[in-house]
């Protein structure tokens, strides 16, 4: 990383999509690409330290990969593939995230992704306490105790049982007043649609 913090960005003109680049690239692998609005605010950016790789774009946040360093064609560079993890990789964060923390220097856009990976560092530490937090600890329940059931005294015949449920007594004048109800209801009906109409 001190070789990073050395080197001097070199920006390159707008592109298609307004955008400019900056790079920053430094030796034994340590390399940053930033992608910079006309208002000079990070859009995008990406941090390659050796085979680790992070990506930070703005309304998606963090991501991680690793560079695959390929054969180039003979005589020329190697060349590099970025494989982007499934899902974020904390161990990656977190080196890139330490890895930056020395860094004392003024250049806006390492000071950008080094706050970026500390605020994802910090999150990540976060879930970790709370998901130990959120982990009930186990405990056995005792045994229920069962206490023997007194004698049961013989049945007659015909007599319920302790724990039977007796159906509901049901009387005939319930129905017939039901019926009354429905039917008083049926002859205001049509007494006022003929008074409507």
């Amino acid at each position: 990383m001190q070789a990073l913090y050395g080197v001097r960005a070199v920006e390159g003109p707008p592109g298609e999509n307004g955008l400019r680049t900056v790079w920053h690239l430094g030796a034994a692998g340590a390399e940053l690409l930033s992608l910079v609005d006309r208002d000079g605010r990070v859009q995008r950016q990406e941090l390659t330290l050796l085979e680790d790789h992070c990506v930070w774009a703005s309304g998606e946040g963090v991501r991680t990969g690793r560079v695959e360093r390929g054969e180039g064609a003979p005589g020329g560079p190697a060349s590099s593939v970025v494989q982007t993890d499934a899902e974020l990789v904390p161990g990656r964060v977190l080196d890139a995230a330490s890895a930056l923390s020395s860094y004392e220097g003024q250049d806006r856009y390492i000071l950008h992704i080094q706050r970026v990976l500390a605020l994802a560092r910090e999150g990540l530490e976060l879930a970790r306490v709370e998901a130990t937090r959120a982990k009930p600890a186990v405990v056995e329940p005792e045994p229920p105790v069962v206490e023997p059931a007194p004698p049961a005294a013989p049945l007659r015949f015909g007599q319920s049982l302790p724990n039977e449920v007796l159906p509901p007594v049901v009387r005939h004048s319930e129905g017939l007043v039901m019926l009354a109800v429905f039917g008083v209801a049926t002859a205001l009906t049509v007494v006022l649609l003929f008074w409507l109409l």
